[in-house]
């Protein structure tokens, strides 16, 4: 068991702060660090399985991960979306769901198909994961199946001391949902497979840019 640090993040410690999450990834461990929704932790995906024994969460549920920019998303999926509108979604608090390519790790969502990827409007994320130089696996701060969604590291103070490193930013101020979700894998077309704290936005963006809704009942 590790004994969670907590750096409080300001203006003047960004860069220890970046620096020290790298380097407490590099070594396999867990970050728990703040998005534009709630607090996630996330780790490098070959450690995928630490999540999940962390936050006792069933492994039929997969991670989504983390990228610096939207661009990322064709480095692991098979993207279906024009540049311009991943510009125009992302970075926010929207989560787009794609097949994934062989060239994610193995251990990462075995025998799952597509991938979650997630830009949040949030720069330390970024930050961290272009200093890596790859995506970070992810899931909010919690345990599964939690009614709690943690906006505040006091959210989570039971997984603290199995957590390696805390980025604290205060209180995040949101509606207190996770991000909407968008199954992009059918080409032209969109399904929302969690409503999350922005489908209103997201569903007009979609529409303005001609994708379709995907209605498996009329299939």
């Amino acid at each position: 068991m590790t004994t969670g640090r907590i750096l409080r993040l300001t203006a003047d410690n960004m860069e220890e702060a970046i620096d020290t999450a790298v380097s407490v990834f590099l070594r396999g461990g867990i970050v728990a660090l703040p998005t534009d929704t709630l607090y996630g932790i996330s780790t490098l995906l070959p450690y995928s399985d630490r999540l999940y024994a962390l936050k006792q969460r069933p492994f039929e549920k997969p991670l989504g991960i983390f990228l610096p920019s939207p661009t990322s998303m064709k480095l692991v999926s098979k993207q279906t979306i024009s540049d311009e509108l991943a510009n125009c979604l992302l970075p926010g608090p929207v989560t787009l769901m794609f097949e994934r390519l062989p060239t994610l790790p193995a251990e990462f969502n075995p025998g799952v198909l597509n991938v979650a990827c997630r830009v949040p409007d949030c720069p330390i994320v970024s930050r961290i994961c272009r200093k890596l130089g790859q995506p970070l696996a992810q899931t909010s701060a919690n345990v599964s199946g939690s009614p709690l969604n943690p906006t505040s590291i006091d959210h989570f103070k039971n997984l603290h001391s199995n957590i390696d490193l805390i980025l604290d930013n205060g209180r995040i101020i949101s509606s207190g949902e996770g991000s909407t979700i968008v199954d992009l894998t059918v080409e032209s077309s969109y399904r929302i497979i969690r409503s999350g704290c922005a489908e209103k936005d997201t569903v007009e963006k979609l529409k303005m840019f001609g994708l379709k809704l995907n209605n498996p009942l009329l299939l």
